[in-house]
């Protein structure tokens, strides 16, 4: 990692909210991890609110300031208005707000995952399947630096560290004895709860883990149920997922980037299209042949009992080696490395 005169100041702008989830402000402090560990200070700007949907931002201990709109840019009293690069993982922006942001820091990273957007920056991150680099060498300023594919995806790095052991333990234990059902901190439309009602009817002795965010719809619902359920753990806000997903034998989620913390630990899923900007890395996944996918939450009675009785535990090993070879995990490593190699090199 390159050295620098001073610690690179940079501040990360990034929103949770009830219909969006809490996906991206995850993955940035993923991304938050790695850049401090190569020595960064770390701010973010985030929605009011956020922060009560996603309490590890909190827990972080990284300064988070509120802001109001996509250009809002609130700095750290400390930093004397200036960072040295702001990352944009927003939804809502649009170039124009990377071009005011350029008022507070000289350097914009841009995390992206919607397509054919435009952008003013200087490092675009896209952790999506089989990226057109060249439709984003005509979006982004002429020398922008492009970071694509699975293996540029923002994880935590619990994942990477229980790769092997992961691998290891499914290839010793075949079989299907324990789901993890994980639809997002938000649990868009209590769809947790109606996961558990449809995999009860075809699997009544499973044992299921449920994952949910403190706030999430189907939370008083599965607790109830968890009294009278000694197989139904409910699992809420919790720090280590990496070893849930490494005991579960199956899940069922969300595309998006929980979809590749499942590929790094040869976790087989059944991926549930919760927005129509994860139904390209679901089908490419589901052509990979690492996952089985429904394409939207309205299919779940129809699809989900079928799809499970297609899982005998050949199928199962076929997914997890298939899921493994997609993504390492090592992402937020690499996005770091980039982003103050560059800042290094224009400073």
């Amino acid at each position: 990692m390159p050295d620098t005169a001073s610690p690179p100041r940079i501040l990360i702008r990034a929103d949770a909210g009830p219909e969006l989830g809490g996906g991206h402000i995850m993955r940035c402090l993923a991304l938050a991890g790695a850049l401090k560990a190569g020595g960064a200070r770390i701010a973010f700007a985030c929605a009011p609110g956020s922060a009560a949907l996603v309490p590890a931002l909190t827990r972080s201990g990284y300064p988070c300031l509120d802001a109001a709109a996509p250009d809002d840019a609130p700095l750290p009293d400390a930093w004397h208005g200036k960072a040295d690069a702001i990352i944009v993982d927003l939804y809502s922006s649009t170039r124009a707000d990377e071009t005011r942001l350029r008022a507070v820091a000289p350097l914009i990273a841009v995390i992206e995952d919607l397509p054919e957007r435009t952008h003013d920056c200087d490092l675009l991150v896209d952790q999506g399947f089989n990226p057109d680099t060249a439709s984003y060498a005509r979006r982004v300023p002429p020398g922008s630096d492009l970071l694509l594919g699975p293996d540029l995806a923002p994880l935590r790095p619990g994942f990477a560290a229980l790769r092997a052991d992961a691998l290891a333990r499914r290839a010793r234990e075949p079989g299907l004895n324990r789901i993890l059902i994980a639809m997002g901190l938000t649990d868009l439309g209590g769809i947790s709860a109606r996961l558990v009602d449809l995999v009860r009817a075809c699997l009544p002795d499973i044992a299921l883990d449920v994952v949910l965010g403190p706030q999430a719809a189907s939370l008083p619902t599965l607790r109830e149920r968890a009294k009278a359920d000694p197989n139904l753990s409910v699992l809420v806000d919790i720090d280590d997922m990496a070893e849930r997903m490494m005991a579960a034998d199956l899940a069922i989620g969300a595309g998006g980037g929980t979809a590749l913390e499942r590929s790094v630990l040869g976790l087989p899923s059944i991926v549930i299209v919760l927005a129509e900007n994860q139904r390209p890395a679901a089908r490419a996944m589901a052509r990979a042949g690492a996952v089985l996918t429904i394409e939207a939450p309205e299919m779940l009675a129809t699809a989900l009992p079928g799809l499970l009785q297609q899982l005998t535990a050949e199928r199962l090993a076929q997914m997890s080696t298939r899921s493994a070879q997609l993504c390492d995990g090592r992402g937020a490593k690499r996005i770091a490395d980039a982003l103050i190699a560059l800042i290094c090199r224009t400073a």
